[in-house]
Formats: structure tokens, sequence, C-alpha cells
């Protein structure tokens, strides 16, 4: 039982960069485009937050996984709520015009997400 939600986080992600934010970038204006993203991302981190806290419950109450399991469900968790708590920050520089600092926690945002991506990926091999 619980490796589907691992599985389910890994095709979030999945859904969420390939198809999804490419698709609106490509058929809404910018405006819009920006105003749309502000609203998903914060929704899909806790997203991510919430399956991996439940992820963590149910291995722990009914036992399955191991240590890698959870160790790997506790960074999924904690690495999607960091990426939550940064996006004001995100949206500050932004709407400052400090490209610098927007491209900093972007590329944290974005590799963090690869990182939570792998790590469900993995979990389904450990």
């Amino acid at each position: 039982m619980h490796f589907y939600i691992p599985g389910a986080i890994a095709g979030i992600i999945i859904l969420q960069v390939s198809i999804i934010a490419p698709t609106m970038f490509k058929k809404l204006k910018i405006e819009d485009f920006g105003a749309a993203i502000r609203a998903i991302w914060p929704k899909f981190f806790v997203l991510l937050a919430v399956l991996a806290a439940s992820s963590l419950a149910i291995m722990i109450v009914t036992g399955d996984g191991n240590n890698y399991h959870m160790g790997l469900s506790g960074f999924t968790f904690a690495a999607a709520l960091i990426c939550y708590l940064i996006i004001p920050a995100t949206n500050r520089a932004t709407d400052e015009g400090n490209k610098k600092r927007f491209d900093i926690l972007h590329k944290l945002s974005v590799w963090l997400t690869v990182a939570i991506l792998l790590a469900n990926i993995v979990f389904l091999f450990v």
C-alpha cells in the first residue's frame, strides 16, 4: 500500500511540469499566466506535502516501509514545505523586478521539485 503515494507524487510532478505549466505558458497571455501560476503552484506544493505526510502516516500505522522509505517521505514533506514557504518571497522578487533574487528562489524551487521527483522514483526501488 505504501508504494501508491510515491507513485502518485511522481505522476503529479510529471503532469504539472510537462503538460500543465507548458500548456498554460503557450495558451495564456503573460499577465494571465502569472496570475494562474500564482494560484496553482501553492496548491501543487501543498498537495505534495499532504501526500508525503499521508505516506508517512500510513507507514507508521501499518508498519510497512523501511527507514529509507520513511526518510524519502520525510524529505518529500520537508522539500515541498520549503517550496511552499518561499513562494511569497519569489512573488515579491518578481513584483519588485529583483531578477537575481527571483532566479535564486526559482532555481531552489525547481531543484527541490526535481529532487522530490527523483526521491519518489527511488522510493519504488528501495
